[in-house]
Formats: structure tokens, sequence, C-alpha cells
């Protein structure tokens, strides 16, 4: 209880610090979202057939802290998770540092690199440091649905055994296939992605059970000022096949998103996530993500 105190506080402290140095005028076109920021209507979309239209090129999500961003972008990402696990009567403490990087080649095409870096501090026994398993994404963008403010999204995410079995890390011989379908949706000020994952793992040591999940995830964003966004998401997952057949797991995360520099691409987003069923993957999840975009 003390640790869930702990960093309620210090994410309610960030929030209200975050909201000081954003003060609240009347919320113009403008919102945080630095793409949109920059999307003008092009003069020669009515006449030039390879002009995209206005609403394409201002159709453009903001990131939220754990769902995945339906838009392809070209930016630099820095998380870190803290979760509090109280797992067969022992309790730890997991850091996750996580850094990575996407690149859109095309307004429908990005690749995304993820490298995490996982530090596991039980309350009794030594501490296990490793690099976690890699993440590769290939994301792809659908705008026929732009003009009633609708992107559909598809893609295939990887996950690199780069790992250690040993350290209770990741995994250091798993290949993990999750194909995935999402869908974005604008309304005045408010962004909403849903997103969902059919997850597989293969290349597992002789005798392990084939396990596959599905993984699905709900995020609101509203915009309340150009600088600063509230967000509350949902995420889980439920195993369909393997050791843990049937087991399903949904949190939720409230949090904020603003912009500390009124001239920088640069923004902030604090959250605190809890398990809303019986069986959790922990106690509390604090999540502090920092997002710069090109």
């Amino acid at each position: 209880m003390t640790l869930k105190l702990k960093y309620t506080t210090l994410a309610i402290g960030i929030i209200i610090v975050g909201l000081q140095l954003n003060p609240v005028p009347a919320l113009n076109a403008q919102t945080d979202n630095s793409s949109s920021d920059k999307a003008a209507e092009n003069p020669k979309s009515k006449t030039h057939p390879h002009v995209h239209s206005h609403e394409e090129q201002s159709l453009h999500f903001s990131h939220p802290l754990i769902t995945e961003n339906p838009s392809p972008d070209t930016k630099l990402r820095f998380d870190y998770f803290v979760r509090d696990i109280d797992e067969d009567a022992q309790q730890a403490t997991t850091q996750t540092f996580q850094f990575g990087g996407e690149y859109a080649f095309h307004r429908s095409f990005s690749f995304e690199l993820t490298a995490p870096y996982t530090i596991n501090n039980p309350e009794d026994g030594s501490t296990e440091r490793n690099l976690d398993n890699t993440e590769v994404n290939f994301k792809f963008a659908n705008f026929a649905f732009a003009e009633q403010n609708v992107l559909l999204g598809y893609g295939l995410e990887m996950g690199l055994p780069t790992g250690d079995d040993a350290e209770g890390i990741g995994s250091n011989n798993e290949l993990e296939f999750e194909p995935y379908l999402n869908i974005g949706y604008k309304w005045r000020r408010l962004e909403v992605i849903a997103w969902s994952a059919f997850g597989i793992a293969t290349n597992q040591d002789d005798g392990e059970d084939v396990e596959t999940e599905l993984a699905p995830n709900l995020s609101f964003l509203y915009h309340v000022t150009p600088r600063v966004s509230g967000l509350l998401e949902f995420d889980g997952e439920t195993v369909l096949s393997g050791d843990e057949d049937g087991n399903t797991v949904i949190n939720v995360t409230p949090g904020v998103k603003f912009k500390p520099f009124k001239e920088s691409d640069l923004k902030i987003g604090v959250g605190i996530s809890l398990p809303l069923t019986g069986r959790e993957e922990f106690e509390l999840r604090g999540v502090a993500s920092a997002f710069y975009h090109f």
C-alpha cells in the first residue's frame, strides 16, 4: 500500500506541474498533435490528382500511453514503466526503460523499433536485469474514410528473442508474431482508438505448449487545451491456448499528456494503471513517456 501511495502521489504531482505549465486558453483548431499542427490545405488539391485532401493531411492521432497509435509517425519515444507485483506471496518491483524510434516512409506506412531494458527487484532475492524482447513493428494506415474522420490501420509486430529465460526477462529463443487491426475516430476534441492483436509464439523449446493470445486495447484522449490532453485507456489480454488457457486480464489507465514548451515538438505523458480483473499482472503500474516528433 505504501508503494501504491508513493506512485500515485508522484503521478498527481507531475500532473499538477503539467497543468501549471500549460494554462487553459480557449481551444482553437490546433491540437497537441504535431503532424496536425503542421498540416495545411494545399490549394492544388482540387486539381492535382496526386495531392492528398486536407482531411487526409490533418487526420492524425495523438499517441496514447499504452495503446498503439494508428497514424504512421516519424518520432523518437522513451517510456518508463514501474510495476508493483505480488505473485505467489512474493513481492517484487519491476522497472522497464524502453527506447523506441519510428520512421514514416509514407503517410500510410511506417517502421518502428523498440528496445526495452528490464530490472526485476524481488523483495527476497537478488536483482536481475537484462534486455527484454526487442519489438519490430510494420504499421499501415488506410485513409478510405478520412472524410468521416475515421482512420483504419493494420500491421504486424514481431518480438525478437533478445531476452534471457534464466533471468526471467523476455526469452532467448521464442519468436513472437502479432498481427493487429486498429481504428481511430476523431470527434471535435475527442480521439478514440480501438486496437486488437492476435499473438502467437514460435520456436519454443521441446515440450513447451504453443501459446496464443488476444490483446484488445481502447483509448480515449480529450484535448483540454492545445497543449494539455486527458487520457483514459483500457488494455488487456486473453490467453487462447497454452498453460494459462482462458485467463483474462484487463487494466485501466487514467493519465495526462502535455506539451511543456510551446515552440517544441516534445510531449510528456504520465499515467497510473490499475487491474480491473481478479487475475492480475501487477497490483499497480506507473508509466511516464516522452515523445519527440519530427
